[in-house]
């Protein structure tokens, strides 16, 4: 056997569960040369070093973070977690109403009078007790406690429910529980949609 091959099996067993290429398969039948391997095409192997538990917990751990850094590094995220917690709503859901009411963006401000993130209009405002619709943390979550009032208006049905966030529930009522015709609408239930699908 080859000193330089016996030191590549020594190396490739130390190494290789590190870098999470899953199992070693190693074939020692031949003396002159070692065969190592982490696929397993060829059937014939002599030793089989499995990938350790922790390599692969901690692939799996890589990859919730992965799924988490979707939202984690938006604007706010820290004022929309503790919105999700108090109203049992996905951040990823609170983050696409943002995206789409002003593009996070505190001091934005629409022609008929909504204010901050979550673009509130006086009259919610003054129901949810804000002080200052500007302050994102009092827009988050007011805005967060009237979109879960509206999911458990409309039973958890996210399209009604963003229709009449936009609308008014006196609109989405006055069409039989359906979403309103108007294109305005309509193009916001979509366009939160969408940005709910990549934040989640």
């Amino acid at each position: 056997m080859k000193i330089i091959g016996l030191a590549f099996v020594i190396y490739g067993c130390l190494i290789l569960p590190e870098l999470g290429l899953g199992d070693v398969l190693i074939n020692l039948e031949n003396a002159e040369e070692i065969s190592i391997s982490n696929t397993q095409l060829d059937q014939h192997y002599t030793l089989k070093i499995e990938e350790p538990i922790a390599a692969q917990t901690l692939a799996l751990s890589e990859s919730d973070n992965q799924k988490k850094s979707a939202t984690s590094q938006l604007p706010y995220h820290q004022d929309v977690l503790l919105a999700a917690i108090e109203t049992a709503i996905e951040p990823a859901l609170i983050h696409a109403v943002i995206a789409t009411e002003s593009r996070h963006n505190a001091r934005a401000k629409s022609d008929k009078g909504a204010l901050g993130l979550m673009q509130l209009m006086p009259a919610t405002a003054r129901r949810f007790h804000v002080k200052d619709r500007n302050d994102p943390k009092q827009n988050i979550l007011a805005g967060s406690r009237y979109l879960r009032e509206l999911l458990n208006l409309y039973q958890g049905d996210l399209t009604l429910t963003l229709a009449a966030y936009n609308a008014g529930p006196g609109a989405v009522q006055k069409y039989s529980n359906q979403i309103p015709p108007y294109k305005e609408t309509m193009r916001y239930v979509l366009k939160v949609l969408k940005y709910y699908k990549k934040y989640s």
